[in-house]
This record gives structure tokens, C-alpha cells and sequence, in this order.
């Protein structure tokens, strides 16, 4: 009788010998991959600044107008101070369009 109490104190000891040793191991597993996530992160940060700097370096306007005269098109870059805004009137708004339907 009491080889059979010892014999299952040591089995329920082993299962949670085993069960702690598997949670342990896990736990360092998933130490690692956090780790390795942080690592990616901050690579992908730094890429992103240095596309998010070349971007807003082709955005300038020099840049434009340079490539532009490279492919030797015949484009002008126009200044703010020339572009018109035309502002449609309340009555041409009003009109009937031909066409459509109204419920």
C-alpha cells in the first residue's frame, strides 16, 4: 500500500516536473521572439525615415524640374502666383442638367 502512495506521489511529481520545464522553455521561446520583433522593428523604423527623407527629396520642386529637362519634355513649372480660380456662379448651379433623371 505504500509503495503504491509513493509511486503515485512520484508520477504526480514527474507530470509537473515536466509541465514546469515545458512552461520554462516556452517562456524563453517567446523572450526570444520578442527580442527578434524589437530587432525588426527598429530596422523598419530606420528604413522608413530614410524613404520618408528621399521621398520628400524627390518632392522638391528642383528635383521635378530636373527631371523633367533629363526626359526633355517641353513642361514649365508654373508658380502659385499664376494659377486662377474660378468660382462657378449660384444660377449655373441651379440649372437643369439634360440627362437627368429627378425622383
Amino acid at each position: 500500500m505504500k509503495v503504491c502512495r509513493y509511486g503515485c506521489i512520484l508520477v504526480v511529481l514527474l507530470i509537473m516536473a515536466i509541465f514546469t520545464m515545458s512552461e520554462g522553455s516556452r517562456i524563453i521561446k517567446i523572450g526570444y521572439d520578442v527580442t527578434k520583433m524589437e530587432n525588426e522593428l527598429a530596422r523598419l523604423s530606420e528604413e522608413s525615415k530614410k524613404l520618408r527623407f528621399k521621398s520628400d527629396k524627390l518632392k522638391r520642386q528642383e528635383m521635378i524640374s530636373l527631371k523633367v529637362k533629363d526626359m526633355k519634355l517641353d513642361l514649365v513649372v508654373q508658380e502659385e502666383e499664376s494659377i486662377a480660380v474660378v468660382k462657378k456662379s449660384r444660377k449655373d448651379l441651379n440649372k437643369k442638367l439634360p440627362g437627368k433623371i429627378e425622383a
